[in-house]
């Protein structure tokens, strides 16, 4: 078992494990719906059909804080803490920003990936990429089914509203949660992992409305009880733990 971090991240593929989720959610919108319904954002919504960046201006950089925990290092590989920038460097059409998008720093640092006309942040896509990679490394299985459970795992995903607490300020934010994997016809295949939980929490109130990113993968036999932790954060927010 080999755990190197957020190698062969692909942005555009990323990004498409959403797809087929928004294809069915807007299938369901073209139905009618009571006013309770509308109330209440769908996960979709929020992740695949905003434009989390439109508050960002050119020259702005976001930071957030890569951190990987691990109950055993010798199975899990290493546990380690790093940064993910994210920079605006210019405004396109329709809200759409050109960025630059640095994955780690130093002796870990990826390739600057200069990208264009993007509204989605993408660091959504770091999260969606390595989350499915950390899970075909845990419990195996096809990558592109991984991918299309992952995926569709966010229609059915419970959304709620939270406060938290950015720049010291308390803002109001939607925490999206899933366990994509509870339940799969192949769940006696995926070796005591398939409860790995997804949470993410966005707010408008934020820069690029990305307030926390995390995975948590628990081994259901005993006697390791092995554990492993991923998460993206915004810097500048802070008290979270009460929140997942």
């Amino acid at each position: 078992m080999r755990f190197n971090g957020l190698g062969g991240l692909v942005l555009v593929a990323a990004l498409a494990l959403g797809s087929s989720a928004v294809a069915v959610m807007a299938a369901d919108e073209a139905k009618p719906a009571g006013a309770a319904a509308s109330a209440q954002p769908k996960a979709t919504d929020l992740i695949f059909e905003q434009k989390h960046l439109a508050n960002v201006e050119p020259g702005k950089t976001i930071d957030y804080k890569f951190e990987r925990t691990v109950t055993d290092q010798k199975i899990l590989g290493q546990p380690f803490t790093d940064d993910i920038t994210l920079k605006v460097t210019a405004d396109q059409a329709d809200g759409k920003k050109d960025l630059e998008l640095q994955i780690y720093s130093g002796d870990r640092a990826r390739d600057l990936q200069k990208l264009q006309k993007f509204s989605i942040n993408p660091v959504f896509a770091v999260f969606f990429s390595q989350a499915v990679s950390t899970f075909n490394q845990l419990a195996g299985g096809q990558v592109n089914y991984l991918q299309s459970a992952f995926s569709n795992g966010w229609l059915q995903a419970k959304v709620e509203p939270i406060k938290v607490t950015y720049n010291g300020k308390e803002i109001d934010a939607y925490r999206i949660s899933m366990t994509p994997f509870a339940g799969d016809k192949y769940e006696s295949k995926m070796q005591g992992w398939e409860g790995a939980e997804y949470a993410v929490i966005v707010s408008k109130d934020v820069p690029g409305q990305i307030v926390d990113l995390l995975a948590k993968y628990h081994n259901r036999y005993p006697p390791a009880k092995l554990k492993l932790t991923e998460r993206i954060t915004l810097a500048g927010v802070t008290g979270l733990e009460g929140t997942q």
